[in-house]
């Protein structure tokens, strides 16, 4: 990481947070814009399923993404009016997006790439529980979304059978451009990442950030636990989807290493 060797300046830099699904990512989220003083970009490049989620723009298809047009466009026209600037990707000193290391819209000033990353099992039980809840499921890693209707073990079965219908190793992904290479997102935490660690660091992590760049961040909020999972998997179903994703658990492992070695 570089952490140590490059320190950002909330002044003129940012900090981009690669928001990997399900990974308790949005406490971390908010602590970080709050005690930045960043607001969410009011045009997004991309649909923002965060809102699309919430009240009356809990809308799915063409509909979600013409309410999220609408929305964007009223908030720009209503800051226009009052003679405010408009907060965009590029002009925050802090962004994050459920996006790929590196995919982030450019901006002039230097950006510093963070992320947290989850043990793998609790991470796919967890993506599975909440997709299943979803009537949209066009963001889930499995390419037959009919599957999160099946209960977990019957889903894990599916996933072994077909497994080119799962996007196996997806923490990998979201830091190798999107190939399941572990090695390659490995590297990627050592040459590129200003700083990661797994879920259970995630409180150090923001102290450290908090260190470095002379901020004081608000305590975590309640990290939201996704509902209907059930009892969860018993150790040999648990050691199966550990199977299906063995290079995010290589990739786990060496974010902690690495976080607890600066």
């Amino acid at each position: 990481m570089l952490y140590g060797r490059e320190t950002p300046d909330p002044a003129t830099d940012q900090i981009a947070f690669v928001h990997i699904r399900k990974t308790a990512g949005t406490a971390l989220a908010q602590a970080m814009m709050a005690g930045l003083g960043a607001e969410p970009p009011a045009v997004t490049e991309w649909g923002s399923a965060e809102r699309a989620e919430r009240g009356v723009l809990a809308l799915h298809g063409p509909l979600r993404r013409g309410a999220i047009n609408l929305g964007e466009r009223a908030r720009v026209l209503g800051l226009r009016l009052a003679g405010r600037p408009v907060p965009t990707a590029a002009n925050q000193p802090f962004f994050a997006a459920h996006m790929r290391l590196g995919e982030a819209p450019c901006t002039p000033r230097r950006r510093f790439w963070i992320t947290v990353v989850r043990e793998p099992v609790a991470r796919f039980v967890s993506d599975w529980a909440w997709m299943r809840g979803k009537r949209d499921r066009a963001r889930g890693d499995c390419g037959d979304a009919a599957l999160y209707d099946l209960p977990l073990a019957e889903f894990v079965a599916a996933v072994e059978a077909r497994p080119e219908i799962y996007a196996h190793d997806y923490q990998c992904r979201q830091l190798a451009h999107g190939a399941p290479d572990a090695a390659a997102a490995c590297r990627a935490v050592d040459e590129v990442l200003w700083l990661a660690c797994d879920v259970p660091r995630i409180g150090a992590m923001l102290e450290r950030a908090g260190a470095a760049t002379g901020v004081r961040f608000p305590p975590l909020a309640r990290v939201r636990a996704t509902s209907d999972r059930g009892e969860g998997p018993d150790a040999a179903l648990a050691a199966r989807i550990r199977a299906l994703n063995a290079g995010d658990a290589r990739l786990v492992a060496h974010v902690a290493s690495a976080f607890d070695a600066l």
